[in-house]
């Protein structure tokens, strides 16, 4: 060790190598590269991982929205046949959205089915649907037995559905919190969902004005469950 101390310090600047204290100063710049790539790479895969869960809760909230505006947008006015005053089957509150129209374009044609738009207590929204022909479904309770599940978006803190329209023959158009057994649909229904504080997703308010804003001659086939005109 004397013999290579002796050496290093008598080098002359002429001479090749390197000192023990260079290459040591060297491994430590080398460590501190090591250091900032790796902690760089762990930042630039953080980053790409929030971009894709970014992406992919954005892609949540539009696939939800096409389904409700498509669902809502084809809602049938049908009439209630239990009541002596024209009733269009819709009701409506501040959290729960049930009405009637044709079944999901994955299922195919066929009789209409039921729907109900609510967010459950565990914090998911969902559209449950039932074949119009099932007399054992509640329709207008919160007994869900019998009705299928369609889980839209999970992690809702808060569910809001307004209506537009008039309150009563005459008035004029107001947002309300309730349509509840009248004679015509909302001209429009807006659907708000709220997430967690700390949840970062944002859901922008969704119109939609249904196809069909007056009651009509179609009531519901008690063999087939379809929607047939009155003769």
């Amino acid at each position: 060790m004397r013999a290579i101390a002796h050496f290093s310090a008598d080098r002359s600047p002429g001479e090749s190598g390197f000192t023990l204290i260079e290459l040591l100063v060297s491994l430590a710049l080398l460590g501190m590269a090591a250091v900032l790539l790796t902690q760089g790479l762990a930042s630039a895969g953080i980053i790409a991982q929030r971009e894709r869960v970014s992406k992919s809760n954005l892609e949540q909230i539009v696939t939800s929205q096409r389904v409700l505006r498509a669902t809502i947008e084809r809602l049938r006015p049908i009439t209630r046949i239990d009541s002596a005053v024209p009733i269009v089957e819709l009701r409506g509150t501040a959290g729960v959205l049930t009405f009637v129209g044709p079944p999901f374009d994955r299922d195919g044609p066929d009789a209409l089915q039921r729907f109900r738009l609510t967010r459950t207590a565990s914090g998911d929204l969902v559209l449950y649907s039932a074949h119009s022909r099932k007399v054992e479904i509640d329709r207008s309770g919160t007994d869900l037995v019998g009705w299928t599940p369609n889980r839209l978006l999970s992690g809702i803190r808060d569910l809001s559905i307004s209506y537009l329209g008039p309150p009563r023959p005459g008035a004029p158009r107001v947002w309300q919190d309730r349509w509840w057994d009248r004679s015509t649909t909302p001209e429009l229904i807006r659907i708000r969902v709220a997430f967690a504080e700390n949840d970062r997703r944002i859901w922008p308010d969704l119109l939609v004005r249904p196809r069909a804003t007056s009651h009509g001659p179609c009531r519901i086939d008690a063999l087939t469950g379809e929607c047939g005109e009155e003769r």
